[in-house]
């Protein structure tokens, strides 16, 4: 995948999310349409293998930038 903005930028935007933030996390939602099969069966395998959708998204985007640096 492409970089589309600088790492500048980047810090620029996490900077601000964590100033807007109030807690410990930053929080980046995923929606899923309640009436498309193929984005239920995606949420129903990823909770059937893990204990949050966040955690595997994590877990997931780790893999993928690793393996996309390599």
């Amino acid at each position: 995948m492409a970089i589309i903005r600088s790492e500048e930028e980047a810090e620029r935007i996490i900077e601000e999310l964590l100033q807007k933030g109030k807690g410990k996390y930053i929080t980046q939602s995923v929606l899923f349409k309640k009436d498309s099969p193929q984005q239920m069966e995606l949420l129903k395998n990823v909770l059937m293998r893990s204990t949050s959708f966040g955690d595997y998204a994590r877990r997931a985007l780790i893999n993928y930038l690793d393996t996309e640096n390599n």
